[in-house]
């Protein structure tokens, strides 16, 4: 679901011609047997051809005797005997484009090393120095487009270096033809894994040269490009690492395979595209030192793949290169086919676009290279435990034209969404829980897809019914007339109004002449429309202010998706039990769809208190009408306060007992799992710290420092505006003060006591923070005084615990302000990843 980025994440990089498309099919067979193993070796030891002083070159022919040449753009010859592999370069001077790509991946989430991942793009040139050549990655951040001023452009060039990264010696010439050892440039930790197992705390890995060799299945030849795979063997250093060891045979050394394409440059027939922020692709930066001093030295082009219509100012004129995407053989059915369902939805989106037949969706030719440059591809991932699925391309780092893009699909996604519907609907065998994972699996392919084709995520996308693939959705999940849990809308079925907007801005063909007025039309005609766009930085927690932009929101508002989450919890609460198991599962494993279904609401309360304090706002620009900031409406903020505070009330926070006494210890031969609640009453089920979690996790939200510090200056300059004391006053009378009922449980008072133990524990740390605003740190302090004052005046009433309780808050707090010591409070318990 994220760019790795995370992701993110910022797109892998991109290197593909249309005029090359048509020949994406071809998967031409080796040119000779392959070893039993498919591998080429080498012996232990530096390879004859390096070190020492050059030596005159012998003619290619004699050079090569005894080994095998695959023919292609960059030709190749493989010295089996020595290990070696070699280049035949046409002429003294010659460039690329080189990228690199992991085929085959370590298999843990957390490390990150997965296949079709990592990457790079960089325009390669060969230049002879003597009697070697030189590797230079040429520097494409730095540039000059002043035309007619050479010296201008040579001037930025030799400001800012580029970086030679080999020095490949020339071991034969002939006619005008240079063979040159490649083996020292193509056998190295390309994807610096060993640093990414260090930096992982795996231990000390190195690249071991003697292990590694050329995998010749994959190493092949074609006009345009040149394929050449690598097994990569890793050795450990020291004690090796354990999440490695609890995946490889043997932890000590493990093997995985690096694919590196050579591809000839596009032609400069491509027409870069300037990024506009109000719409959702990303792209490459550059500094141009030939702009005007009116204007910036950052350009921004976007990342986008070329398309072209057989005749460009006819715009009913077929598509002549489509953007082909091909499907892993892999994927089992019926997920295989959801899969290919969810790539179709771009179909849809280039059709609806006016860019009909504009992406193709096709199986993968059989003994055809997923990593090969030529072929787009939606992979899928297998891991030890589950993860996110992210998408990227590479791009021609000059132009920002994609060239390949590879969406990869986790392949514990189907899973995960299983667990959610089974958590709320049961197990019993029904067509609903198919229709639900199936329709997971079509909505996260396209997602992932879009960021191939260069698209970011749009947070906001959920206020306009759905409107793009690239929101994170949380399934739509509602009660329904009779008050049952309806799971038959849970997905989408199709692209969204944005990604059709998106498609015809950033794919549309126009003459060179209209273009930019096509492009402003466009944007006006979605502004219009309500087709709006803000993306990860908008959604981050330290940035978080604009209540519409929400990682797995469902709703126009943040208050109606919180109401929806809390109503379609509290039924499910009701109902669980056996019936959430499948027959035969152990009563153990339960902890696994409660959960989900404990943390249901999650999403829904990261949405509502951005509601508090919150400030609407829009990628605006000069002269499009769009008013860039707006704070929420006070009655709004207040409404996402009492929702939140409800969900902390001992009503929301209890577990049934019928659903405690099924909570068991996981069972013999299953081990332990990062999805489940800790506990601090091992082995039991700890009721109390799985309600502290919850509780912290919605105190925490609203206490947030920056949040505090809006709620005071926005008060300043809006009337009735819900203003920081409020809130703190608010949060003590549901807490530290809730009245007394008479008919409570001794769990309700429990209850009780750790919502008031987060709210104290959260406001002397934000007492305590020095980032914290003056202001906000002197309301919290005021609040802090009055809170010990109140439990000291009742400590001599109530139960044992509760005169604890209160003593206890009483001591930090004081112990605070009189000796400025914070007490070791007591974290709340890990929340379990939740992410549907």
């Amino acid at each position: 679901m994220r760019v790795r980025a995370s992701l993110v994440l910022l797109p892998l990089l991109n290197a593909g011609c249309a005029a090359r498309s048509a020949t994406r099919a071809a998967v031409p067979e080796p040119t000779r047997e392959l070893a039993p193993n498919g591998v080429v070796g080498g012996p232990p030891g530096v390879p004859a051809s390096a070190g020492g002083p050059p030596t005159q070159p012998s003619s290619i022919s004699a050079a090569t005797r005894g080994m095998e040449k695959r023919d292609g753009f960059l030709p190749l010859w493989l010295d089996d005997r020595a290990g070696r592999i070699l280049f035949e370069l046409p002429r003294d001077s010659m460039r690329v484009l080189l990228t690199q790509q992991q085929s085959t991946g370590l298999g843990s989430n957390p490390i990150g090393v997965d296949r079709g991942g990592g990457g790079s793009s960089d325009v390669a040139r060969f230049e002879r120095n003597g009697a070697r050549v030189m590797v230079v990655l040429e520097n494409w951040n730095y540039r000059s487009s002043l035309a007619g001023n050479p010296d201008h452009e040579q001037g930025v060039a030799e400001s800012f270096p580029s970086s030679t990264v080999a020095a490949l010696p020339i071991v034969g010439e002939e006619g005008g033809r240079l063979l040159v050892d490649a083996s020292e440039f193509v056998f190295r930790d390309w994807q610096d894994v060993s640093g990414t197992l260090q930096r992982s705390n795996e231990g000390s890995y190195a690249f071991s040269r003697e292990r590694s060799g050329i995998y010749k299945p994959h190493t092949r030849g074609f006009p345009d490009n040149t394929e050449i795979d690598v097994s990569a063997t890793f050795v450990a250093g020291g004690r090796p690492g354990a999440t490695v060891s609890g995946i490889v045979p043997d932890g000590r050394a493990f093997t995985l395979r690096q694919h590196m394409s050579f591809v000839r440059l596009p032609d400069d027939a491509y027409r870069p595209r300037a990024l506009d922020p109000r719409v959702s692709f990303f792209g490459i930066e550059f500094k141009d030192f030939a702009q005007p001093i009116q204007r910036g030295l950052e350009q921004r082009w976007i990342n986008r793949f070329r398309l072209q219509r057989e005749n460009p100012r006819d715009p009913s004129s077929p598509i002549r290169n489509p953007i082909v995407y091909y499907i892993d053989r892999g994927i089992p059915e019926p997920l295989r086919a959801a899969t290919v369902e969810g790539a179709k939805f771009w179909s849809e989106a280039f059709d609806r676009a006016g860019l009909r037949g504009g992406f193709v969706v096709k199986d993968l030719p059989v003994g055809a290279d997923p990593m090969d440059i030529r072929y787009n591809m939606v992979l899928w991932i297998n891991r030890n435990e589950r993860g996110w699925s992210f998408g990227g391309a590479t791009s021609d780092p000059r132009t920002g034209e994609n060239l390949k893009g590879i969406a990869h699909m986790d392949s514990h996604r189907n899973r995960t969404a299983y667990n959610i519907y089974a958590a709320l609907m049961g197990t019993d065998p029904s067509p609903a829980d198919t229709h639900f994972v199936l329709g997971r699996v079509r909505q996260v392919t396209a997602h992932e897809i879009g960021h191939t084709l260069g698209m970011a995520h749009n947070y906001i996308a959920s206020t306009a019914e759905r409107a793009s693939v690239m929101d994170y959705p949380a399934p739509r999940i509602r009660l329904n007339a009779a008050g049952e849990i309806d799971v038959s809308q849970a997905y989408a079925l199709g692209a969204g109004d944005f990604d059709v907007f998106a498609v015809r801005w950033g794919y549309g063909i126009f003459p060179p002449e209209s273009e930019g007025d096509s492009l402003a039309a466009i944007v006006r005609e979605g502004l219009r429309t309500h087709l709006l766009f803000l993306s990860d930085q908008d959604a981050r927690p330290d940035f978080a202010s604009d209540p519409r932009v929400n990682l797995w929101d469902d709703a126009a508002t943040a208050v109606d998706f919180l109401k929806h989450q809390m109503a379609v919890r509290r039924v499910a609460m009701r109902q669980f039990g056996e019936r959430n198991l499948r027959a035969g599962e152990p009563i153990g494993t339960l902890q696994e769809r409660f959960v989900p279904l404990y943390m249901f609401h999650r999403w829904g309360v990261n949405s509502a208190v951005k509601a508090i304090a919150g400030m609407e706002y829009h990628n605006a620009v000069k002269g499009d009408g769009q008013q860039a900031t707006r704070p929420v409406d006070a009655a709004r903020q207040r409404e996402a306060l009492s929702l939140l505070l409800d969900a902390i009330s001992p009503a929301e926070l209890a577990i049934p007992d019928t659903v405690v006494t099924l909570l068991a210890p996981r069972p013999f031969g299953w081990s332990g799992s990062i999805e489940l609640f800790d506990s601090r009453v091992k082995p039991a089920f700890d009721e109390i710290e799985t309600a502290r979690t919850l509780a912290q996790f919605v105190v925490d939200g609203i206490l947030q420092r920056d949040r505090a510090a809006r709620l005071v200056q926005f008060a300043w300059r809006t009337p009735g505006a819900l203003t920081l004391g409020e809130v703190l006053d608010r949060l003590q009378r549901a807490t530290i003060d809730r009245p007394a009922d008479a008919r409570a449980s001794q769990r309700d008072a429990a209850l009780v006591r750790v919502t008031s133990r987060a709210l104290v524990d959260r406001m002397l740390l934000l007492s305590a923070d020095q980032h914290a605003a003056p202001e906000v740190r002197a309301q919290v302090e005021q609040s802090l005084r009055g809170i010990a004052a109140s439990a000291r005046a009742r400590q001599g009433a109530g139960s044992r615990e509760q005169r604890a309780h209160l003593a206890s808050l009483a001591a930090d707090i004081g112990r605070w302000f009189d000796r400025g010591e914070l007490p070791k409070v007591t974290a709340a318990l890990r929340l379990p990843p939740g992410d549907p």
